[in-house]
């Protein structure tokens, strides 16, 4: 990102009148990445946003605007209430094991809940908790499989689906509906290890789908992720990716697999004091630094400051949540009430981090949405 690019962002959003901490997102640079997506998708499979990474329903919409999709994959019961109660026919595939608690308020609270999710099963124990749901509430739920290809982040063995697939379309209420298999460590292993282990998952989720009943087709086979999703094709096992963060790429998600991408998402916050030459706490007695300190409104934030330029977190003050110090050179030319930018390093807790989001295009905020809970 150019200097020029930032400090333009930056007058923006002090011109908009930005005068606490808030998310920033870049609509041109936005859909410019939704463009990349679709071109780097294979035409044959279904496309399904992660919600977490994207926490905030008009950004959402702006994205299936764009990129067409085949439901979210939702992470949390808060969320998961929220999206249903706002949207309908959105189909919805759990991301990460609830607890049964959690789907059982949710049923209570969604009659439709019954047909749009399809809740994750990781263990036969928890399969044993959703199918005593069922029983109890007389619901046919959709239940899919968490599959372990690799990442060992927990889920089922390829030798464990058919129990657990067979317990399921035996069940007079459950209905299996697919399976999900992430694989986030593909990307990240180095280059000597990676083609192997590309190997080895693709035949773990081959031999987990074909353990499955033959259902003509109907199953959700879930795969891939934003570093990922781009690898897969039409002709292999899974009929569908998921991906979120690389549409904002957030810096742990700057790769080789992402250079057509551009970061469009920012933390703002205003800067509310510049100190040239500061003294240093205790050693007041030494010559002032030919350096400039900085205070931002709040900070820890998850990510590394960007503009002004040159500037970046203090290691003499240290982090803080409060006014957080920056240092950075002596010619800067920013003041209290200008906007300094962090680029953060993810997306999920952080896009909804501040209640709302301001949605750039050009050198205008056009919008401010509100954010989903996380």
């Amino acid at each position: 990102m150019s200097d020029r690019y930032l400090s333009q962002l930056s007058e923006t959003l002090r011109h908009h009148g930005v005068d606490h901490p808030i998310a920033v997102i870049d609509l041109d640079r936005l859909d410019a990445n939704c463009r990349a997506a679709l071109a780097g998708v294979d035409t044959g499979l279904h496309r399904r946003l992660v919600a977490k990474s994207l926490p905030c329903l008009p950004l959402l919409d702006h994205i299936r605007s764009l990129v067409p999709t085949s439901g979210l994959m939702t992470f949390s019961e808060p969320m998961l209430h929220e999206l249903l109660g706002v949207e309908t026919g959105t189909d919805h595939l759990i991301g990460k094991p609830l607890p049964v608690r959690s789907a059982a308020r949710v049923l209570a609270a969604h009659s439709d809940a019954v047909d749009r999710v399809q809740w994750l099963i990781d263990t036969p124990e928890r399969l044993h908790e959703y199918l005593t749901l069922s029983e109890d509430t007389k619901s046919p739920l959709r239940l899919s499989l968490e599959l372990d290809i690799g990442l060992h982040r927990g889920g089922l063995t390829p030798d464990q689906v058919d129990q657990v697939a067979q317990a399921i379309t035996t069940h007079p209420y459950a209905r299996l509906s697919g399976v999900m298999g992430y694989e986030a460590h593909l990307a990240k292993l180095p280059t000597f290890l990676r083609s192997r282990a590309n190997r080895v998952c693709a035949e773990i989720y081959r031999q987990a789908v074909a353990a499955l009943p033959d259902t003509d087709g109907q199953l959700c086979l879930n795969t891939g992720g934003s570093l990922t999703f781009q690898s897969y094709s039409s002709d292999g096992t899974a009929n569908e990716v998921a991906f979120g963060s690389v549409l904002v790429k957030p810096s742990d998600f700057d790769h080789a697999m992402t250079q057509d991408f551009q970061p469009a998402a920012f933390v703002a916050t205003p800067i509310l004091k510049a100190i040239p030459s500061n003294l240093l706490p205790g050693l007041e007695f030494l010559p002032r630094r030919n350096k400039t300190d900085i205070a931002v409104s709040g900070g820890h934030y998850l990510g590394q400051p960007v503009f002004p330029s040159g500037f970046a977190y203090s290691s003499i003050f240290g982090r803080s949540s409060n006014q957080e110090v920056w240092t950075g050179p002596a010619s800067t030319q920013v003041g209290p009430g200008d906007i300094a930018l962090i680029r953060p390093s993810q997306s999920e807790a952080v896009l909804n981090q501040f209640g709302s989001v301001l949605a750039v295009r050009g050198n205008q905020v056009i919008h401010e949405w509100p954010c989903l809970p996380n």
